[in-house]
């Protein structure tokens, strides 16, 4: 593990620490939610949830469009 990579993984252990969430990247490329993290570093990469990006509709018809 390079110092680079120690300091991001330092940043997302804090995190956890500090009670945010953290995924881990599965076998098949997808961040999964991890309650527990184990943090083995030489089979997993993690990282902190991202929180979700609200954007409102730009018009009531994109909304209906949606639905």
């Amino acid at each position: 593990m390079t110092r680079e990579e120690t300091k991001e993984a330092v940043k997302v252990m804090e995190a956890y620490a500090n009670g945010k969430e953290i995924q881990y990247l599965d076998d098949n490329n997808k961040w999964i939610d991890t309650p527990n993290p184990v943090f083995d570093w030489s089979r997993w990469a993690y990282r902190v949830k991202p929180k979700p990006k609200y954007r409102p509709f730009k018009s009531q018809e994109e909304c209906w469009d949606e639905m």
